[in-house]
């Protein structure tokens, strides 16, 4: 819950989010390997890991990176709804006009990670008012 006002387009929980952990997609692979091995029993730590990172990551938006984000902050505590009525919170990176990212773009390359990461209140927030952001 907001324990002050947020306006609208403030950023939410930065310091949380830059603290963000990047995984390749290999790396989470290499993962799922080590608790698929056989005779060698469990391994509750990673497969609890890997649960997190199912619930608390999201692929980058650029494509062909292989990078997945997992929230380690106060963001992954948030609820996390589909409905853009409900949500509050959202990503930084404003929707291109043409409803997709482009093939290239120097200014979308050069934010890519900061779109990737941050999150903004996408309408003003009150304090006392629950913080719900937009799944990824």
């Amino acid at each position: 819950f907001a324990l002050e006002d947020i306006p609208a387009g403030s950023y939410v929980f930065a310091e949380d989010l830059a603290a963000s952990l990047a995984l390749s997609d290999d790396s989470i692979a290499n993962l799922e390997n080590n608790v698929k091995i056989v005779g060698k029993g469990t391994a509750p730590l990673i497969e609890n890991f890997l649960e997190y990172i199912e619930e608390h990551s999201h692929e980058s938006m650029a494509d062909g990176s292989s990078t997945n984000y997992v929230e380690v902050g106060a963001t992954a505590l948030m609820r996390v709804t589909n409905d853009t009525e409900e949500a509050n919170v959202g990503k930084w990176m404003p929707p291109h006009p043409s409803g997709k990212i482009p093939v290239y773009s120097p200014v979308y390359e050069r934010h890519m990670h900061s779109f990737d990461v941050f999150l903004v209140a996408s309408k003003d927030i009150k304090k006392g008012d629950e913080v719900v952001k937009l799944a990824w």
